[in-house]
């Protein structure tokens, strides 16, 4: 992670992963510097031992694809996700 903050210096950073534990490490080392988003696809993501192992990612979408859907302010964290989904027309 030093390597990331290092190559791609930010203020916050966002990551997309189906893997929990990945997502839980990460937060441990950035806290409120990053927003996990945890996609619920592929096998890792439908595990029953890791969704009650780890802590719940800051955002979860279904699909991958559903990020179109939402703000960047959202994945910064700046705004609650729950009233920031936004229906296409």
């Amino acid at each position: 992670m030093a390597d990331i903050e290092r190559h791609y210096p930010a203020r916050h950073y966002i990551m997309i992963d189906d893997k929990l534990r990945i997502l839980t490490a990460m937060k441990r080392v950035w806290g409120g510097r990053l927003t996990t988003v945890w996609p619920r696809q592929g096998h890792y993501a439908l595990d029953p031992q890791a969704i009650v192992t780890y802590p719940p990612a800051g955002l979860k979408i279904e699909r991958i694809d559903d990020l179109v859907h939402y703000d960047l302010p959202v994945l910064l964290g700046h705004v609650k996700a729950d009233h920031a989904h936004q229906e296409d027309p």
